[in-house]
This record gives structure tokens, sequence and C-alpha cells, in this order.
């Protein structure tokens, strides 16, 4: 699913000269983009020590990228710092979707491109009512409808948001590569998930993958926040004024 929104950032619409990737794993999206936009600083944002252990110690191709331990509605970012913010499949981990959107929001150049991916709520559905203990599987993500991320963005202050979904079924040999797969990706809270029976017979799962995309707004434009509408503007544009 990295492949599908890395390509994605065609669209593009200027050099970027930062680039933060949230939720980064162990990288690959961070090299991709960095192959893609040789001239920009990658930021690999993730919250976990771990993943961003793998993201330095992986092969990055020459590319200089800067590591970041940081939760994703708390970003140690400067407003209008980012070209380019890119999230595959992180986002629902964030606990308050509402305030990551903010955050990348503030973060986020006038005209720079956030691009992101969040599973649907139709994803794992095979999986509801099924854990170790037979009960029903209290799904620990939060699993946006399409049309309640696109309301979001534009309520949060985006501008040109575009969104659309895709259906993706996997396929695996046994319940334990599955759970691997799940951890790898994030998903920790299914790490326990046990398949009575069928340990060791292949396992099918669908996901629904919702895609965003959409733009920081121009200076002065309103966006909502907890003490009603504000606008801001950098200093330099109030110097130019």
């Amino acid at each position: 699913m990295n492949d599908r929104l890395v390509e994605r950032a065609s669209f593009v619409r200027r050099q970027p000269g930062t680039i933060v990737d949230l939720g980064c794993g162990t990288g690959r999206a961070s090299r991709a983009l960095g192959a893609r936009f040789s001239e920009a600083d990658i930021i690999c944002l993730d919250i976990s020590r771990n993943m961003l252990v793998e993201t330095r110690n992986a092969d990055g191709g020459g590319l200089i990228m800067f590591e970041v331990q940081a939760d994703l509605t708390h970003l140690p970012m400067a407003a209008r710092s980012a070209d380019l913010v890119y999230s595959n499949l992180a986002l629902q981990w964030a606990g308050d979707f509402e305030q990551a959107m903010n955050e990348v929001r503030r973060i986020l150049r006038p005209g720079g491109m956030f691009l992101f991916s969040v599973p649907g709520p139709s994803s794992l559905q095979e999986l509801h009512g099924l854990t170790k203990n037979g009960g029903g599987l209290q799904v620990p993500i939060y699993m946006p409808d399409l049309q309640d991320v696109g309301d979001l963005l534009v309520s949060t202050g985006f501008t040109e948001p575009v969104m659309d979904c895709e259906f993706i079924r996997l396929n695996y040999p046994g319940a334990e590569q599955m759970n691997a797969e799940l951890a790898v990706t994030g998903g920790a809270g299914f790490a326990e998930i046990q398949l009575p029976g069928m340990e060791n017979e292949e396992v099918s799962v669908s996901f629904e993958v919702v895609y965003g995309l959409a733009f920081g707004p121009p200076e002065g434009q309103p966006v909502r926040t907890p003490e009603g509408e504000t606008a801001t503007f950098s200093v330099d544009q109030l110097r130019r004024q």
C-alpha cells in the first residue's frame, strides 16, 4: 500500500524542501520519497524508538534522513515548516484523530500537500467476533468513513480535498503470519488474535483503504479551533502588508 500512496506524490505542485513521514515505521516510504525528491530533507517520525532504529539501520541509498520520536497529536515542528506531509496507515493510531489532523495542518506550508491513507470501517471484517477467547473483537484503532475524513479535512482548514478508497484482500498461510504483519504495521492491538483450529490454515482478510489528498490553507484563511475560528499570518506577510 505504501507504493500506491507514494505514486500519488506525483501530484505535488512544487518540489518539496521538507518532507515529513508520519508513522514512518521502518522508513520504506521515507526512502522512496527521498529517491523521488532528492533535494528534500526527509523527517522520519514515529512514536516507536525501535522503528526509528530500523529506519536508521536500513540502507538509505545515501539519503539524509532525520529520525524524530514523537506522538502524532503533538508534532515537535514549527508552524508552516513542511512542504509535504505523508502518512500511510498510521493516523488511525493517533488516539485523537482530529487533533492529529490539526497538527498536520499547523505544520504544513500554504499550498503544501498532505497525502495519507487510513483503514476504512470495512477493514478486517473477517476478524470481528474472533479473539483467542472467542469473544467479540474490540478493534483498537479508529477506522473512519471516507466522507467523515473529507468533512474533517474541510473543517480543520485544508483546501481542495480529494478522497477515494479501494478494497484489498490479503491471504496468509496461517494466523501467525497474519498477526506478525499486523504487528509490524503498528497493529499491536491485534497481536493476541487467535483463530481456533486455523493456526496452520490459510487466512484471508480484507482492507478498505481510504486515501486522502489535500493542501495547506493560504495565510489568513480562518480555521476552526476549540476557541472558535482563527486566522494566522506570518511575520513576513504582515511586514509586506
